[in-house]
């Protein structure tokens, strides 16, 4: 089963445009969110709290190790781009080797929605990003997508019509790109408590809490060291282990 990190390229309250008055990083995030849903049938899916800042986490060394690109196959970082142009890219390493139809796939299924591709169609290459070099030494496939410019009223307009087609797009250039297949992933609803805490290992560290109601998507199930199963979960939030008895399958 492959599995996919996916990156917000910025908080939600970073990088205001005064022209079309949004933030890019809420846009980032809505569509990673949108993203992680349709991917999950999947692949295993983990999203990097969209709470912190990926670059600027790398820049300090404070990426916790649930998040090492080493432990995935893919990583996708979503963008929006700024600076009064218009158009779609896929951006790469300058000295990346490997194929690039799950790129030119998204970028391509992001031009049906009448943005026009940039770069040698739709792909940009580079090698002056912190992510991208990062995935780069570390043999990882990576994208860093800037889906649209936010500051171009004409570009944001494709999104604010059916930002729910735009994630489709992307998600569908990913499985279709890696020839992904549904894996029978049970789901599950969070239940008998307020709030529940979501560990980075089995009876570890709490890396966050979701509340009743949520829906978690079970990947499996790992011991602590007393013996004792815990489920490892995906949700809207990030991925971790959970007690098994707070959700209902």
């Amino acid at each position: 089963m492959k599995k996919i990190l996916l990156i917000s390229g910025h908080k939600e309250k970073d990088n205001y445009s005064k022209k079309t008055r949004v933030y890019e990083g809420k846009i980032n995030i809505d569509l990673i969110e949108r993203i992680a849903s349709k991917l999950r049938p999947y692949a295993q899916v983990v999203v990097y709290p969209t709470d912190r800042d990926y670059y600027k986490d790398n820049k300090k060394g404070i990426v916790k190790s649930d998040y090492d690109f080493k432990k995935y196959d893919y990583v996708y970082e979503q963008h929006a781009n700024a600076g009064g142009g218009t158009g779609t890219s896929c951006q790469i390493h300058s000295n990346y080797k490997k194929g690039i139809s799950v790129e030119k796939l998204i970028s391509n299924n992001l031009s049906k929605l009448g943005l026009r591709l940039r770069g040698t169609d739709g792909i940009v290459r580079r090698n002056d990003l912190l992510n991208m070099n990062t995935a780069f030494k570390e043999g990882v496939d990576y994208c860093l997508n800037e889906a649209f410019f936010y500051d171009s009223p004409k570009d944001l307009a494709i999104y604010e019509s059916n930002p729910d087609a735009m994630a489709s797009v992307i998600a569908d250039g990913i499985i279709a790109g890696f020839g992904l297949t549904v894996v029978n992933h049970p789901q599950g609803v969070v239940t008998n408590c307020t709030t529940l805490n979501v560990r980075r290992t089995p009876n570890g560290e709490v890396a966050f809490t979701i509340p009743n109601g949520t829906v978690v998507v079970k990947l499996g199930e790992d011991k602590d060291s007393d013996g004792d199963l815990w489920d490892r979960i995906s949700c809207n939030k990030g991925s971790g282990y959970v007690w098994g008895k707070y959700v209902k399958y």
